[in-house]
């Protein structure tokens, strides 16, 4: 059992509007040879567009339940035969095969927070991939001054309806640690029924940022180099102020 199983319930619905990424790696993929792997999957949400647009991909995620929607939806899509789905933990291996372009979207890489599983993680992307085979990593762009006003406040972020049309109000909570740049961060998904009760589902992870120049060593450790660093999907260049930082390394 993954400690991403219980987003499970709400992950599609809470993410549905988030689409701004799909064109860029779109583009990418179109300048990649196939095949394609995305590490930390999760439902499918990059998966689906990708092979809807006539790729094969091989999609990694340690959560069972995660896997369980994305096949579900591969297969009312009619496109299971273009996606093969694996549970694993990227930290300890990655499928076997020559992959032209690797991909780990929306700050799931940031759910490594030693160095240790960050470069485990490099090292099996990098076996998985051919020389000069892509690896993308979408980052958070950490701005200390937002940072260090996080200090457990309980924030209500959105509301949304899950396919059943039950109503959820999202809250998080954060707390950082600025020296070992991490974020310690709870979402609370309430469901509010007719009746006006509520079940309630509190969910702790942490999450660790990194820097440019951090980054950049870690892929050069791992056999990578750093060949553009984005600051939004549509290219524009990274600065302080960026809003992601979104890297794209070959590999040597």
């Amino acid at each position: 059992m993954s400690e991403f199983d219980g987003f499970a319930r709400y992950y599609d619905a809470d993410y549905s509007d988030v689409t701004d990424d799909i064109a860029f790696y779109q583009e990418l993929a179109r300048r990649c040879d196939d095949p394609i792997i995305e590490l930390m999957c999760g439902s499918g949400r990059l998966l689906l567009p990708l092979a809807r647009a006539g790729h094969r991909l091989t999609g990694v995620d340690s959560s069972p339940t995660m896997l369980a929607l994305a096949r579900a939806k591969l297969a009312d899509a009619g496109l299971s035969e273009r996606v093969t789905l694996i549970e694993g933990d990227i930290r300890a291996s990655a499928p076997a095969g020559t992959f032209g372009l690797a991909i780990i979207g929306l700050n799931s890489f940031m759910h490594l927070t030693t160095t240790a599983d960050q470069l485990a993680a490099l090292s099996h992307i990098h076996s998985a991939l051919r020389t000069g085979g892509l690896l993308v990593l979408d980052l958070f762009n950490p701005d200390l001054r937002t940072l260090a006003d996080a200090v457990g406040q309980l924030v209500l972020e959105k509301r949304f309806l899950l396919a059943d049309g039950t109503a959820v109000h999202k809250f998080v909570s954060q707390q950082t640690d600025t020296a070992a740049q991490l974020s310690h961060i709870t979402i609370i998904y309430d469901e509010l029924d007719a009746e006006g009760q509520v079940r309630r589902s509190a969910l702790p992870f942490t999450m660790r940022w990194l820097y440019h120049y951090e980054l950049e060593h870690l892929l050069a450790r791992a056999g990578f180099e750093l060949t553009a660093l984005y600051g939004s999907y549509d290219l524009d260049a990274y600065s302080g102020d960026s809003e992601l930082m979104l890297a794209v390394a070959r590999r040597i």
